[in-house]
């Protein structure tokens, strides 16, 4: 199931009223302050897909590759260092509330 975050295109806001545009803003303020708990599970979700696809590519774990590229075993390329934003993303989500186990 898709979930979304509320949002706005640019174009509506030339033809919205001073009050549609400031609650649209403060609902898109709002949504980014306390996300929908559903939509951070599943970007947390897509994180972790995304870093397991990397995982099968290069054939070793995150903390293996972590291990290499700290020895010089391996280089940081434009790849690796995606991998290493994935790996931080995801570990920032984990400790984001609305990801938490059972409530």
């Amino acid at each position: 199931m898709a979930t979304s975050t509320p949002g706005f295109k640019l174009s509506q806001i030339s033809t919205s009223s001073v009050e549609e545009r400031a609650a649209a803003i403060s609902n898109l303020i709002s949504s980014a302050f306390s996300p929908d708990k559903e939509y951070v599970r599943q970007k947390s979700n897509e994180i972790g897909s995304r870093i397991k696809k990397f995982e099968r590519r290069y054939e070793m774990s995150s903390k293996a590759m972590k291990q290499q590229l700290s020895t010089g075993s391996i280089k940081e390329t434009a790849e690796i260092c995606s991998w290493l934003l994935l790996l931080k993303v995801e570990a920032s989500l984990e400790s984001y509330p609305a990801t938490a186990q059972a409530e």
